[in-house]
């Protein structure tokens, strides 16, 4: 049997109510058999600061890391 697809999920807006988290919410309950979606939570990661560019915040390490191991992005 072949892995499912792995879909990382990730909404723009910070807002709990907002329509983008209401589509992945909705996304998430639609999902084919063969396939995953995780939805991450954008809430902890900084605006983007090049002074702090050597020490990254965990929350973003994850976020890359998820990232890289995802087949697909849905945003």
């Amino acid at each position: 049997m072949n892995q499912p697809i792995n879909i990382l999920g990730f909404a723009g807006s910070l807002r709990k109510d907002s329509y983008n988290r209401a589509l992945l919410r909705t996304a998430f309950e639609l999902i084919p058999k063969d396939a995953k979606l995780e939805i991450f939570e954008l809430d902890g990661i900084p605006p983007f600061n090049q002074d702090l560019e050597l020490s990254v915040p965990d929350k973003v390490v994850e976020f890359k890391r998820k990232i890289k191991e995802a087949d697909a992005l849905l945003s």
